[in-house]
């Protein structure tokens, strides 16, 4: 009876033994407790980078093939730090591929989601980086902080395409925060400034003086006619005469935008003010209705074309196609006044 009451003793034990090695993690995951460890894994995945350090994501292909580009994107400030209140400072944006320039169209992403920030510009590029001898576009958010404390710069979504429209694709570039420290007092520059500005009301009290004492003596000159109003032609060429000054100042965009709507007015005093509200395509086809003259047509396509690649696909021109794009609408313009 004993030796029967000892077996059944041992089998017990050794089933419950085979039952215990059996049981995996994979299993049942709560058992070993493993479960609590894999959520706190993909918390810790999940959190978002130390402020300021540079930010590469993952991208989004549309065909095989594109990986051998190695499409990357990143994002940093300029200052690294010490950014503080009432100084400007650059946020920059810069999707690299390995190729050549031109290969890779980069769109100029929309402007990211801003708390306590003021943005001034952008500045678009295309270079190649001599560290890394890669091909990249450049997106400079010219910001300023608003007040002193916590700021935040919202996600960049950057669309890209291969420049034979064979392929296309898409990444994000992850939000930043930074701190924006009390403004530092520049006694010198101040000293300066206020020396300088005391300076100019004298010299500009002078000046209105001597202004003043002329024009007591000259007769004041009639009102002009009616017809001596300036027609919609001259005032274009006007405006025109001005438009250098973008390029001055590197002002590319704005010179682009400005030759747009110039253009674009040119063609609305015959053909009406909707014009001005129609895209490239939409304008070529609606003058093409209207058997608008042909040469004219073809040469406002090719200044509002080039306009576009600077705009919207961040084109950089050369110095002589800025200046034979402004020539080519003043040459239209001179051509209708004779």
């Amino acid at each position: 009876m004993k030796i029967l009451k000892n077996l059944g003793i041992f089998l017990l034990i050794l089933h419950f033994s085979v039952m215990a090695y059996a049981i995996k993690p994979e299993d049942n995951p709560d058992v070993f407790g493993t479960q609590n460890r894999q959520s706190d894994e993909q918390k810790s995945a999940n959190q978002s980078p130390e402020t300021g350090k540079k930010e590469e994501t993952k991208v989004v292909y549309s065909k095989p093939g594109m990986e051998a580009f190695s499409i990357q994107g990143e994002s940093f400030f300029l200052p690294e730090k010490d950014i503080r209140l009432g100084d400007k400072f650059q946020y920059i944006v810069q999707v690299s591929w390995k190729g050549k320039l031109g290969e890779i169209e980069v769109q100029e992403p929309d402007p990211p989601l801003l708390s306590n920030l003021r943005l001034h510009k952008i500045i678009p590029s295309n270079k190649t980086s001599p560290e890394t001898n890669r091909a990249l576009a450049e997106f400079i958010y010219l910001l300023e902080g608003m007040e002193k404390g916590k700021a935040y710069i919202g996600m960049v979504h950057a669309n890209y395409t291969l420049s034979d429209g064979s392929g296309h694709g898409s990444l994000r570039i992850k939000e930043q925060r930074v701190d924006v420290l009390a403004a530092k007092h520049n006694w010198g520059k101040i000293i300066i400034i206020t020396g300088g500005s005391i300076g100019g009301i004298v010299a500009l009290s002078g000046i209105l003086f001597v202004l003043f004492r002329f024009l007591k003596q000259r007769p004041i000159a009639p009102p002009p006619l009616e017809n001596e109003a300036t027609t919609p032609y001259e005032r274009i060429q006007g405006e025109l005469s001005s438009m250098r000054l973008f390029l001055v100042e590197g002002e590319i965009r704005d010179f682009y935008s400005k030759l747009t709507k110039l253009t674009k007015g040119f063609v609305a005093i015959t053909e009406g003010e909707g014009i001005s509200r129609m895209t490239t395509d939409e304008l070529l086809h609606e003058l093409q209705k209207r058997e608008y003259d042909p040469e004219v047509r073809d040469r406002i396509f090719a200044i509002l074309e080039l306009c576009d690649r600077v705009k919207f696909a961040g084109y950089i021109p050369a110095k002589s196609e800025n200046e034979q794009a402004l020539k080519g609408l003043e040459n239209l313009i001179r051509n209708k006044m004779n």
